[in-house]
């Protein structure tokens, strides 16, 4: 089997969690704006992380010089969006919920962090 990038990883961990959260979320509060702002947060966060990484391949492969640019000005876009998202949540509190927004838009980091410290032990083992 074809070892996989440790995002690729995290990505492919990130919709279970997703669904799963959004799911329970929606079992505890019977509040259809809770789990809206949930999946609008968690969206936003994997599709930013997804055109980051995206990216960044790219230009990995294309341009290695700018690499350093590049990630400076994709991780002020990304700042951007994510503030431009809870500015919109925080402007219409009768239809989102700004907690579960933010609680979305970590869903990556979330996922990351437990995803790294696995699969990152792991391949080391393998490649000893």
């Amino acid at each position: 089997m074809k070892k996989k990038d440790l995002i690729e990883k995290v990505f492919l961990f990130s919709w279970p969690y997703t669904i799963l959260f959004a799911l329970v979320l929606y079992i505890i509060t019977q509040d259809m704006d809770y789990l809206l702002s949930f999946l609008l947060g968690a969206a936003s966060s994997l599709l930013m992380n997804s055109l980051n990484y995206r990216l960044m391949k790219s230009v990995y492969k294309n341009n290695p010089k700018t690499i350093k640019s590049r990630h400076i000005i994709l991780y002020f876009v990304k700042f951007l969006f994510f503030a431009l998202i809870l500015f919109i949540t925080y402007q219409n509190p009768e239809e989102w919920n700004i907690y579960f927004t933010f609680v979305g838009l970590l869903t990556f980091r979330i996922i990351s962090f437990p995803v790294t410290l696995i699969f990152a032990n792991k391949e080391s083992d393998v490649d000893d």
